[in-house]
């Protein structure tokens, strides 16, 4: 089940371990990292930063937030200072990918 196969490229702890090399991998852990965004929340970069960075362990919170930004998943300022979720639904695959690591994580 390719659920299952996305789901390796996180940790126990939900954490993404590595960047995936295939770009439709890419777009179902982009999702995940987007639903541990506050909804409806101004946050600042500095904010962004870091809740990025508690989501994965490869050491580039920058490549994720402007692969969150480029995507329209995360809108930000024209001067960068604040930052907000873009409320959307999941796509499908994307959704199955979150509820299994939420079980997952217990």
């Amino acid at each position: 089940m390719k659920v299952e196969r996305l789901a390796r490229y996180f940790d126990a702890g939900g954490r993404l371990v590595r960047w995936p090399g295939k770009h439709s991998d890419r777009l179902s852990c982009l999702w995940v990292l987007w639903s541990r965004l506050p909804a409806r929340a101004v946050m600042s970069e500095p904010a962004v930063n870091e809740a990025l960075k508690a989501a994965h362990l490869f050491g580039d919170h920058v490549l994720l937030r402007r692969e969150l930004v480029d995507l329209g998943l995360l809108a930000r300022t024209p001067d960068g200072r604040e930052y907000r979720r873009v409320e959307q639904p999941p796509p499908a695959e994307a959704r199955a990918l979150i509820r299994h690591l939420a079980v997952r994580a217990g």
